[in-house]
């Protein structure tokens, strides 16, 4: 028969542990990491390979309120980015509204910003984004409908990954909703129309929220 001083004994040695684990980490979320999107670029003058994660490169618009737009607004900031026409009848509609229940939910976090290209940019003047964004309640600050020239919208179709046609400069009709850190890197893509990959989305913002905290409170940022 098992002596019970040595059965609480050992008992003790195997629930204290797992009791002190649990205190230290109560309170906590365990997030996993994303994901880096695209093919990895060696530095110049190194042969290397997979050394620096695709970075999207720069580029400039003219947002809704006719501000000129770039890359350079978004340093320091997680934004999910996404393009459309304001014509569009099905698919951007539903996308864009998609996408405000992301930004109605976390427009209070400052590191958190949205943009959405135009890919008409003949038809999608100042004024017609201006009053496109209206409908989404957008505040230009936080989201930026932008338009810009066929090139722009082409270059940067291609800077976000996206599909495109070479032979006549476009960008196919896409309604994937782009997640892109702080460091110009794509962590995910996202069916704009599919309620369960809006959810994803909204966790791995969260993910990258988490993670910047914690970069913060270690020193490393």
């Amino acid at each position: 028969m098992i002596n019970k001083k040595s059965f609480f004994l050992a008992l003790g040695l195997v629930v204290v542990p797992l009791l002190v684990l649990w205190l230290l980490n109560l309170g906590k979320q365990n997030f996993n990491s994303l994901p880096f999107v695209g093919e990895r670029i060696p530095p110049d003058g190194i042969t290397i390979k997979d050394t620096i994660y695709y970075t999207i490169p720069p580029y400039s618009f003219v947002d809704q309120n006719g501000n000129v737009v770039s890359d350079k607004d978004f340093e320091n900031h997680i934004y999910v980015a996404n393009f459309f026409f304001a014509s569009c009848e099905d698919v951007c509609p539903m996308m864009n509204a998609k996408l405000a229940t992301v930004y109605d939910k976390m427009n209070e976090f400052s590191e958190l910003k949205f943009l959405s290209i135009t890919v008409d940019p003949e038809n999608d003047s100042v004024a017609v984004l201006n009053e496109y964004a209206k409908r989404f309640k957008a505040n230009a600050d936080i989201w930026k409908f932008v338009t810009g020239s066929k090139d722009a919208v082409f270059n940067a179709g291609q800077g976000f990954l996206l599909p495109v046609s070479m032979e006549d400069k476009t960008i196919d009709h896409s309604q994937q909703l782009i997640l892109v850190d702080k460091e110009k890197h794509i962590r995910g893509f996202y069916d704009g129309l599919e309620d369960t990959e809006i959810k994803r989305l909204k966790e791995d913002i969260k993910v990258l929220l988490y993670d910047y905290s914690e970069q913060r409170k270690s020193g490393s940022r």
